[in-house]
């Protein structure tokens, strides 16, 4: 089921693990009715509250059932107060207190050298943090530059590509933040372009419609044609089509697990960790 170069790339710590929503969709607060962080439709839902502009909100409803979250998320973010905006993203990503999910749990036990995500919130960052994995751990934001520095050491590194919580008036929510941050920090996306081009990527918690992985896979090196792959965890349903699309723009293949079905996801990806733990045992060099 899991490809046998993927095994040996991670067990090398040769690949770079990408964290989408997905992978903090199974969080869950320790409430009495607990809740877990918005996926991209919950979010844009959520800024519609607080939107100034009252009359562009029937775009915005169709720019969401049509999977445009991007364009969306611009009307909206131009239309919101920046301290709201900053009060409603804390509101959702922080007071709720979220524990890690299984996804995360599997990704720590697996070790990677690098892993990188999108997500705002600070779930997995915490968790790794908390002394709960096996090395020392760092966070860095797009907007600092240790990157390279602590890429050259044996600390395990957690790359925020859009921005964190910590700080709200960075957070890159629409596409036009995402090509002002390429243009104002150009070398942290010159390292980012370079760990494309030289790793094995596994992209955990994307759908093929989730703006983050259309920007990461747009603005990217990962069209270099290479014999190596690049892998993905991914619902069953998409066109054959579309699939076949990326993988000839973006070589990347497809592992599937039934759609809806996120328990069975969580048993390959802690699968996955076993065979990753099994091959660095039998093969410690």
């Amino acid at each position: 089921m899991w490809p046998h170069a993927l095994i040996e790339e991670l067990a090398a710590r040769r690949c770079v693990i990408f964290l989408g929503a997905g992978a903090s969709a199974g969080c869950k607060t320790v409430d009495v009715n607990p809740q877990s962080p918005p996926n991209w439709e919950q979010l844009l839902e959520g800024l519609k509250g607080i939107a100034k502009d009252k009359d562009s909100l029937v775009v915005v409803d169709d720019l969401i059932i049509k999977e445009k979250y991007l364009d969306a998320a611009e009307i909206l973010f131009a239309s919101t107060n920046s301290a709201d905006f900053t009060a409603y993203m804390r509101q959702i990503l922080v007071a709720p207190k979220y524990q890690p999910s299984s996804i995360h749990e599997s990704i720590l036990a697996i070790d990677p050298k690098i892993v990188i995500t999108t997500n705002y919130d600070v779930i997995y960052d915490n968790y790794c943090i908390s002394g709960q994995g096996s090395g020392l751990y760092n966070v860095c934001k797009y907007y600092e530059s240790h990157l390279v520095s602590d890429l050259r050491s044996p600390v395990r590194q957690i790359v925020k590509a859009h921005g964190c919580i910590t700080n709200p008036a960075k957070m890159v929510l629409t596409r036009s933040q995402y090509f002002k941050e390429r243009l104002e920090h150009p070398n942290f996306y010159k390292v980012l372009d370079a760990l494309f081009l030289t790793n094995t990527l596994f992209f955990v918690g994307y759908s093929l419609s989730d703006p983050d992985i259309q920007l990461l896979l747009e603005n990217s090196n990962i069209a270099y044609k290479n014999s190596h792959p690049h892998y993905a965890l991914i619902a069953e349903g998409i066109n054959k089509s579309i699939k076949e699309a990326y993988k000839e723009a973006y070589n990347i293949e497809f592992i599937e697990f039934p759609a809806g079905d996120y328990d069975k996801a969580n048993k390959m990806l802690n699968e996955l960790q076993i065979l990753v733990t099994e091959r660095r045992r039998n093969n410690p060099a």
